[in-house]
């Protein structure tokens, strides 16, 4: 071990004194001495460089770090996560308004409606949130005339009764199916409140739908949604039915896909698209009637361009719905519940007997049945 390090020392302490060793070093000093005045110099430029442009270089280096942050900020928004599914599901809500009816315990008329939705509202999303109301059975009124509904009686009861525990059944594993059951005889605007009522704050638009106007023809749901987003304006998107539709009013709206939207002068309950703030703040405080329609008619001829429902395609066209008067109120169908002494003459209002002799039905034998 010591004479290795004897060895090592001695040839240390020899180079160090050869002249081939000094100039190596030397060479060595020279090089280290001018790299460190280089690095000073420019040190030294950088400290007394004229203020101005430190200002730029600062400035510069500013802009520089603004840009940068607000690249940033930009790929932050556009990493900002989209409407949850679950949001976007319910930001529509289709409702269908039953009340009791001859054909009752039977769903077939029910799920006309709601298999027809299904069909034709392209765009949906399938789990969309669904409320069914049930309006209670009307009590026996003192004065009978236009009272055409069926009434409280043992056998609508029991019809009443099964008809619900059916409607149960059925949608029992659709937990995006709600059904709302009025313990009394509300009306169809009450049940409009109920459902308001109950609707997710996600819910910013629904549907309205009767019972007994089921859809015959594909409605771009996509594109009504689209086009009410992006135009407040939009409050209320109509459907043509069998009658032509009369009186625009208003501005047009062209939609992005090519879809044209009018404004009609024409409030229908009727099947219609609607945004909820619109009939909870404007249209449901005026309302006293059963008939939302009975009560908007006058404030659409006098403010047409804020109460005015947009008419899908114009309102031209070929009918969307079908009216099936599940209810029986009205031609053909009321003439048979006279016939079968369901419904006194006596109770046939004067709107009721001009619309069944429009209709085509035999007035002569319908008189016959006055003394009944």
């Amino acid at each position: 071990m010591n004479d290795t390090n004897t060895i090592r020392d001695r040839s240390s302490r020899s180079l160090a004194c050869s002249p081939l060793s000094a100039a190596i070093l030397k060479r060595r000093f020279l090089r280290r001495l001018i790299i460190a005045l280089l690095t000073s110099a420019v040190a030294w430029n950088q400290f007394f460089q004229p203020v101005d442009q430190l200002d730029k270089k600062l400035t510069l280096n500013t802009t520089i770090i603004s840009s940068v942050e607000k690249k940033h900020a930009e790929s932050d928004n556009d990493h900002k996560d989209p409407p949850s599914p679950a949001s976007a599901t319910r930001k529509t809500a289709v409702v269908i308004f039953t009340h009791l009816i001859n054909a009752h315990p039977s769903l077939d008329p029910l799920m006309t409606i709601y298999n027809g939705t299904k069909r034709y509202l392209n765009g949906l999303p399938e789990k969309a949130p669904y409320f069914i109301t049930v309006d209670g059975i009307k009590d026996i009124p003192k004065n009978m005339e236009g009272e055409l509904f069926l009434m409280e009686n043992q056998e609508n009861r029991n019809k009443y009764d099964e008809y619900i525990r059916q409607l149960q059944m059925h949608f029992k594993d659709h937990d995006n199916v709600k059904i709302l059951i009025a313990g009394k005889n509300i009306g169809l605007a009450n049940n409009i409140r109920r459902v308001i009522d109950n609707l997710s704050p996600d819910t910013k638009y629904m549907y309205l739908f009767q019972h007994d106007l089921p859809l015959v023809k594909e409605i771009n749901h996509t594109d009504i949604l689209v086009t009410a987003e992006a135009n407040d304006k939009m409050r209320l998107v109509g459907f043509k039915g069998d009658d032509p539709i009369q009186r625009p009013c208003g501005d047009d709206i062209v939609s992005e896909s090519g879809i044209f939207y009018r404004r009609f002068k024409l409030w229908t309950d009727r099947n219609h698209f609607a945004r909820i703030d619109h009939y909870k703040n404007d249209i449901l405080p005026q309302v006293t009637s059963v008939f939302p329609e009975d009560n908007m008619h006058k404030p659409t001829r006098l403010n047409c361009t804020y109460f005015a429902p947009y008419y899908y395609e114009g309102g031209k066209g070929d009918p969307y719905y079908k009216h099936t008067d599940a209810s029986e109120r009205y031609g053909f169908k009321l003439f048979e519940r006279v016939k079968r002494g369901e419904v006194a003459y006596s109770s046939l209002s004067k709107v009721n007997i001009m619309v069944m002799e429009r209709m085509g039905v035999n007035m002569t034998e319908l008189e016959t049945y006055k003394s009944g």
